[in-house]
This record gives C-alpha cells, structure tokens and sequence, in this order.
C-alpha cells in the first residue's frame, strides 16, 4: 500500500508545486538494485516502485535498455531512463523528466543538473504555463549492486542547465542524446550530444524541426543517407513528417514517426536503426511554386517552358543540376526544370 501510495505522489508531480517532489529531493542518495541489471531494475530502483504500479502504459524496451512513461491529465509529465555500458565496463544511467501544468505562476529553481521553468500567458495565474524539466545520471555499483549518483553531469561542453531550458530525449536506438532547448513556448531547438564510450560531447546544432510532406509515390526511408531501406510508403497515402535538418541531400526526420494522410491516429514509428535516426532523400518531399514560377524544358531560362507551376501546383523534385532543380508535375506527371529559388516548401530550395 505504502509503495502504492508512493507511486501516485510521483504522477501527481505535475498538478503540485513544482519542484517539490520525493523523486527530486532524494536525488544525492544512491539507490539499492535489486535483480539483475537490466531497464527494469534501475527504473524500479530510482522510483523504488514496481513496474507493474504504473497507471498508464510504459514502455520497457529491454533489449535497447529504454524505459518511456507518459501521462496527461491537468497537465503532462513524461519520463525517459536509459542505460549505456561504457568502456570501461561500468554501466551509466540517464534518467530524464519533463512536467507540465496550468496554475499560479512559479519562479525558476536550481535543481542539481536541472532546472524549473516558467512560460506564461496573460496575466492570470489560470493563464500560467508551468513548464519544469531535469536530468539525473547514476554509475552502477555492480558490486554493492546500487546506483550511485554522479557529482557532474556527464556532458561534455554542455552550458549550464540555469541559462537555458532543457529536456533531453533519451535514444530507443543508438547511443546519442537529442536535446530539446525550449527558446521560447512555441520555438524549441535541437542539439546533440554525441556518446564517446564514456560520456557525451555536446554538439550545438539549433536545429528546429519543419514540417514537410512526401508525395503519393514509393518513397524509401533509410537507416542513414544512402543506407539500407528501413520502411518504404504506401502508393495510394500520402505522409507528412517533421525534418530536422538536411545533410548533403539527406533529411534527417525528426521524432522518429511519420504520419499517413494527415491522420494522427496512424501515426507510423520508425524501426530498425541501430543509431536511432532515420533519413528520406530531400527529392521525395513534395514542393510547390510561387507567384509566375515556370517549368522549362531544360535546366535554362532560354528554353521552352512546359507551363506554369504555381503556389497551388505540387511537384516532386528529383534533380539537381547548377541552381536548377528537375520536378515531376503530381497530377500531369509531366516533367520539367525549375530555378531553385522558384520553388518552395522544400529544403532543397533556396525560397524564402
């Protein structure tokens, strides 16, 4: 009962006063491991509540040493564990924490490696968005077979949690960390932090994620640009992804999912990286004209033009040549070049 009772003050977390929690006042403590040394067992032990007690549907991924709980109610909470085994065979764990609510205003507080933040709209407190993340990492004991807290975070050039407002995305796949740095409410960034074996060298990327749509044809996604074919799109859907930033032709898509016809509810998560990330060929994203942009018959000014591609008009792009690109015209099928600056709604584009 008392583990119980335990277990709902920590789901409770997010519609009390922030930064007031058993889970964050105990940090500095080490935790007993009990079992074997497993996603299981150190999430039970930084908890100190069974698995099977959670409300919801967590997700336990043994075999990539991932652990997932995510929660609405008057606000959100969610929280990702991960575990990586270092070069020097001890094993490193990550936990990482994000709550969100409505109410009265808080002032922002140091919390370890962590810190509360407060975005807020008008001037009630009913129009108070409370935002509060942290981080925490552990070094397994295997011999005392406990978690004992580390004195410094393990990133590497990674500025300090007090200036800026993160939330770090644990992997499933692969071994890197993808910060979320939250500019502002609406504008959130992305960094990396690049595992080498012992800890993680911060990488600042400020990448923000675009939406994009990829068109009705067979589409390949890749486990890397140029990689093996991890999923391939349906002819008769059309998909709509978010792209976090494109590498020599190759975007990288963001949160790991795609999304058939538009449709939420089939939302698609990708599988099958051992690096966690996905990428689709920038050729296969679906783009648009603007204003008088015209289809030439060849990657020249001079030639003749096929017809107009306007803002309503959908093309897929598949050549790059000298500042012009070559586009298949969606519902004629028809084939042309355009500038590339004509062009819109891809990142291949230079269209502002």
């Amino acid at each position: 009962m008392k583990k119980i009772l335990l277990f709902s003050l920590l789901l409770a977390l997010h519609i009390s006063a922030l930064g007031q929690t058993r889970l964050w006042n105990s940090y500095g403590k080490s935790f007993n491991v009990k079992g074997g040394v497993g996603i299981e067992q150190f999430v039970t032990a930084i908890f100190q509540t069974k698995p099977n007690e959670w409300s919801g549907d967590p997700v336990f991924d043994k075999p990539h040493g991932y652990f997932c709980f995510h929660e609405e109610g008057d606000g959100s909470v969610t929280y990702n564990v991960s575990y990586w085994n270092r070069s020097d065979k001890k094993r490193l764990v990550i936990l990482s924490y994000r709550a969100t609510s409505f109410g009265k205003k808080v002032n922002p507080q140091s919390s370890a490696w962590g810190y509360y933040s407060t975005f807020q709209y008008g001037e009630a407190d009913t129009d108070t968005y409370n935002t509060e993340t942290g981080f925490r990492a552990y070094l397994y004991d295997e011999v005392k077979k406990q978690l004992v807290p580390m004195a410094t975070p393990p990133f590497n050039g990674m500025p300090n949690p007090m200036d800026s407002h993160y939330f770090l995305q644990l992997p499933r796949e692969g071994k890197d960390i993808t910060v979320c740095e939250t500019v502002d409410l609406y504008d959130p960034v992305y960094h990396t932090l690049t595992w080498n074996g012992m800890s993680f060298d911060f990488k600042k990327e400020d990448n923000s994620p675009e939406e994009f749509f990829v068109t009705s044809h067979k589409v390949e996604i890749c486990n890397a640009p140029d990689g093996k074919v991890v999923f391939s799109t349906i002819n008769d859907k059309n998909y709509t992804l978010d792209i976090l930033k494109v590498e020599n032709g190759w975007c990288l898509i963001h949160d790991n999912m795609i999304i058939p016809n538009g449709d939420d509810s089939e939302i698609i998560n990708l599988k099958g990286s051992s690096t966690g990330h996905y990428w689709i060929n920038a050729s296969a994203l679906g783009a648009n004209g603007r204003g008088n942009a015209k289809l030439h018959a060849t990657p020249s000014k001079n030639s003749k033009v096929l017809m107009a591609i306007t803002e309503d008009v959908v093309v897929e792009p598949i050549e790059l040549h000298d500042g012009w690109i070559k586009v298949r015209e969606t519902t004629t099928r028809k084939e042309g070049w355009m500038q590339r600056e004509d062009l819109c709604s891809n990142p291949l584009t230079t269209c502002p």
